[in-house]
């Protein structure tokens, strides 16, 4: 179940005693908790009947004593424990749940990481159990023209990337930075890497997508002119970061070259869910490569990888990075 369709089903009013939100990904966990105290009591009833909790302020037998009241002039009493994952004798709570009280929804919100399974078996049991797993930075920019669409905008791939680039797997900021834009631009718009570079202050020149492009390209020019860039800002793009993308980048061109059927299943398992564009822009790429220019690469590339990390060299970062772009860039030398 996503938290899309859990929230749709609580539109309905479809109510359990309990709710245990997990998993990696906060985002999702306060997205659903959210809505449930916001949305399944009238505000009038929420000062007698609805509590919010940290579990860093209560145990586990006061969040039972809260569960265990009746509710006053409403069906149901809401009972929210965010932060759940710091409460100790999680093991009381799980006894609770064998047994819940119908008229009380009990809401765990337990972040950063999955709750043990023994807590897991009864919340699933009598209730409901939702998991809310880490995105995966491939995931990202998909993630994020999907999350525009639901403040009615639209976004370039390139822009999407960007901001998948710089802020992270990060969805909470995303959607922060999204919000911003709603009020700033008219419905409708058009999110474009300048709109971002004006109201976020992302620069849409020098980033790690506009440097894999160039390389693909096999633009000398620009890539060079990029290098130099990264070389003037270490911090924000570390040559371990930078490796470690092209590396993948790479390493999928490499599959690519090695695939001969070039199904669009054995496209997609090689290259996941990308845009048309951005999957074109790949494959065109691998073409502008032999494949054993491809295999020298991912060495080249495994041998800066150890180096970026101070291993056998006295090099700057700056001029690993300007030799490294240099190697991919002319391979067979």
């Amino acid at each position: 179940m996503t938290a899309d369709e859990l929230i749709s089903q609580l539109k309905k009013k479809e109510y359990k005693p309990l709710y245990l939100l997990h998993g990696e990904e906060a985002y999702y966990i306060d997205q659903v908790a959210d809505f449930i105290e916001a949305n399944v009591m009238d505000e009038a009833d929420r000062d007698f009947n609805q509590v919010v909790l940290y579990g860093g302020e209560v145990d586990s037998a006061m969040v039972i004593d809260n569960a265990k009241q009746y509710p006053f002039g409403v069906p149901y009493r809401v009972v929210i424990v965010r932060e759940a994952q710091l409460i100790g004798k999680l093991n009381l709570l799980a006894s609770y749940a064998e047994n819940p009280s119908p008229s009380t929804i009990l809401v765990l919100c337990y972040k950063y990481g999955k709750a043990k399974a023994d807590l897991v078996k009864p919340f699933n049991k009598n209730g409901v159990v939702f998991t809310s797993e880490k995105l995966r930075d491939y995931q990202m920019p998909p993630w994020i023209i999907k999350q525009t669409q639901k403040y009615n905008f639209t976004i370039t791939q390139i822009a999407a990337n960007i901001l998948a680039e710089h802020i992270g797997e990060d969805l909470s900021r995303v959607d922060s930075e999204l919000q911003k834009l709603k009020v700033i631009l008219p419905e409708h718009s058009e999110i474009t890497p300048e709109i971002i570079e004006r109201n976020i202050g992302i620069s849409k020149e020098y980033n790690i997508f506009e440097l894999q492009n160039a390389l693909g390209e096999r633009n000398v020019n620009k890539a060079y002119k990029i290098a130099l860039n990264f070389c003037q800002n270490q911090k924000e793009n570390p040559n371990v970061k930078t490796i470690s993308v092209l590396y993948s980048y790479y390493s999928k061109l490499l599959a690519y070259q090695f695939d001969t059927v070039r199904s669009k299943e054995s496209i997609k398992e090689i290259f996941g869910n990308m845009h048309p564009y951005v999957l074109k822009t790949y494959t065109e790429a691998a073409q502008h490569y032999s494949m054993a220019e491809l295999k020298i690469i991912i060495s080249i590339l495994r041998e800066f990888d150890v180096k970026a990390k101070g291993v056998d060299t006295s090099a700057s970062q700056e001029d690993l990075l300007k030799e490294l772009i240099y190697k991919i860039l002319h391979p067979a030398n």
